[in-house]
């Protein structure tokens, strides 16, 4: 048989498989549907049991389609179309299995084992879009993407296999971000000028577009803060600090206290995350009036926002089952330091107007 022929024989089967792992992901990242109500004889460990099997399958499925192409001859069309038939089963299999997670298992482990479905499916797409663009030989690329998805596979290792867990994984990846914005504030103190929202937003530029901006030193120097800038820094790292240790401590709480049982304690862990999410979105935006000229008004209009959001928080967290009667005091204590932070910052930038 000619090349050519053998070439567009694979193409055809590789072709058909794509679009069909492309319809999954698809699916999955497009639904928003509810998942199956829990039925009596559901057992949560089951699932993740078949979980494990099927990614472990599909890890091995990856090695033999990779391994297929390393050596001299080709595999045959109808070869290829087999091995593809029985990971594409088990790719639809995976998804069946996360479609049983029932919505008491708690929406943040959904979200967790929703991500990695996606991520282990696409990642064998692209396994085997990598094999047909290198027209089905072996290379550093086809390596990779094998390699990509045994990392996909073996995530399941360490992933939350509980609703508290899968909380923890959120409001980590939260104070991540407030930490991030922690060093801002404290940078912005520390250093001799204000920085100005024209240097910002060409840095901006600059990491979309790829471009350099401007020569700096073609440009003017920007001014230093004036005092009311200066002062206006001490509350508002007061209130990101509050932030940090108030994702701290209700991380810790739950940690503790968090339940696993699928009821409708561990659906209160959703409710806390749905406002631990909006803080870094929150913060953002008061840290982005930071820059010279601070606008004063603005920065006072986010920090009331950000409080809001600590306060909600606060009170979410004290009327969940995570809350114990020992956790009152720091809870008190954080409404405390966020309310004085923020009178502070009130105060500074009434006493100084409008910038």
């Amino acid at each position: 048989m000619e090349l050519s022929v053998i070439y567009n024989n694979l193409d055809n089967v590789f072709t058909l498989f794509v679009e069909n792992l492309k319809l999954v992901v698809e699916k999955l990242i497009d639904d928003e549907s509810t998942a199956r109500p829990i039925s009596p004889d559901f057992k949560m460990e089951e699932l993740l049991s078949n979980l494990d099997a099927v990614l472990k399958a599909l890890s091995f499925d990856a090695t033999k389609v990779a391994m297929s192409f390393k050596t001299p001859p080709l595999p045959s069309a109808e070869d290829c179309k087999q091995l593809l038939s029985g990971a594409e089963g088990r790719a639809v299999a995976l998804v069946s299995l996360y479609y049983r997670v029932p919505n008491e298992a708690g929406r943040c482990l959904r979200k967790a084992m929703k991500k990695l479905c996606i991520n282990v499916v696409s990642g064998f797409r692209e396994l085997l879009i990598r094999i047909k663009t290198d027209r089905y030989q072996s290379s550093q690329e086809l390596l990779t993407n094998t390699g990509t998805i045994w990392a996909a596979c073996d995530c399941f290792t360490s992933a939350p296999k509980n609703n508290r867990d899968a909380t923890l994984v959120e409001i980590q990846s939260e104070m991540g971000l407030v930490k991030d914005a922690l060093e801002e504030v404290q940078e912005a103190q520390t250093s001799d000028d204000g920085g100005s929202m024209a240097e910002l937003m060409d840095e901006i530029d600059t990491a979309l577009t790829g471009e350099e901006g401007p020569d700096p030193s073609l440009l003017p120097h920007p001014r230093g803060r004036t005092d009311k800038e200066k002062a206006v820094l001490v509350p508002l790292l007061g209130l990101t600090k509050a932030c940090r240790n108030c994702l701290k401590k209700i991380r810790g709480a739950i940690k503790e206290n968090g339940k696993t049982s699928l009821d409708g304690d561990t659906l209160q862990l959703d409710g806390i995350v749905d406002v631990v999410l909006k803080i870094s979105p929150h913060l953002d935006e008061l840290v982005y009036c930071i820059y010279t000229p601070v606008n004063m008004a603005a920065l006072e209009s986010n920090a009331v926002h950000l409080a809001g959001v600590m306060n909600k928080l606060l009170d979410r967290t004290q009327g969940s089952h995570v809350c114990t009667e020992g956790d009152i005091q720091w809870i008190d204590f954080l409404r405390k330091a966020t309310e004085h932070n923020l009178d502070q910052l009130k105060n500074i930038t009434k006493q100084h107007g409008g910038r």
